[in-house]
């Protein structure tokens, strides 16, 4: 796993276009909370006095984990770009040629994967201590922090979505464009269609799963819903959606032509 490793850096070490953009997706989730919190807490401050304060310990967990769910699809997308050079740059084949069996391929994209989601927590947990801290007139508490943890969990399923249309398409603009699409759209159309005619069944699609875990607080103060499973059937459904993902990587990779 080490030469795994030292391997993956060795292909980002000097490129400028992943430190950028990584730069960029790290910056947004703080830049996002504070704009967010200094635009509410200057124009709604009457309706903090009737519902509480969102960004007040405890409920600053579940408001931070409900903006940043909007707002971190480029590490999606900085996914896709780390698969795709593979094929784009044949460093795949390389790899093989240099003795790396085929599963090697995927546990290094996997690395990534996970390298990414732990990075978005941790900064994303800095941020909302800094804001509930800022913003906030509760003394600080980890009571609720699992709305964050619900929140690393729905990016994993976001970034394993990314990690297979990478290896299914193969090329960058495509990949991006299939996981833009998916992301901002077709999740949302298709979760709006089976709520209205199947039922309650349409929250369980990968992201939507997630989103049912992270109203932004006010709304769940002020709109009471029903139709909504228990919390452990979503994280269920986010975990099977984890495991199909990656396997269908694996079989994608060992199956075929690289």
């Amino acid at each position: 796993m080490k030469q795994i490793i030292y391997t993956e850096w060795l292909k980002v070490k000097n490129y400028r276009t992943f430190w950028a953009m990584l730069l960029l997706a790290l910056i947004i989730i703080p830049a996002g909370n504070f704009m967010v919190a200094d635009k509410f807490t200057e124009n709604l401050q009457q309706l903090s006095k009737l519902v509480g304060n969102p960004f007040s310990f405890p409920d600053i967990w579940l408001t931070m984990a409900s903006i940043n769910s909007y707002i971190s699809a480029l590490f999606g997308l900085l996914l896709i770009i780390l698969v795709t050079n593979e094929y784009t740059y044949r460093t795949n084949r390389q790899n093989i040629i240099d003795g790396w069996e085929r599963k090697h391929f995927v546990y290094a994209k996997l690395f990534w994967l996970v390298l990414l989601a732990l990075l978005t927590l941790v900064v994303a947990t800095i941020s909302a201590i800094l804001v509930g801290v800022i913003y906030g007139n509760k003394p600080f508490s980890f009571e609720g922090y699992e709305y964050m943890l619900y929140y690393f969990l729905q990016l994993v399923v976001m970034l394993t979505i990314a990690l297979l249309i990478g290896v299914l398409v193969k090329r960058a603009g495509m990949a991006i464009v299939l996981f833009v699409a998916y992301n901002m759209m077709l999740d949302q159309l298709l979760t709006f269609l089976l709520k209205r005619y199947v039922g309650t069944m349409g929250g369980l699609l990968p992201l939507q799963s997630g989103d049912e875990l992270l109203p932004f607080p006010l709304v769940g103060k002020m709109v009471a819903t029903s139709d909504h499973y228990d919390t452990y059937v979503y994280i269920l459904a986010m975990l099977c959606y984890i495991i199909l993902g990656i396997f269908l990587v694996f079989r994608k990779i060992l199956k075929s032509d690289l």
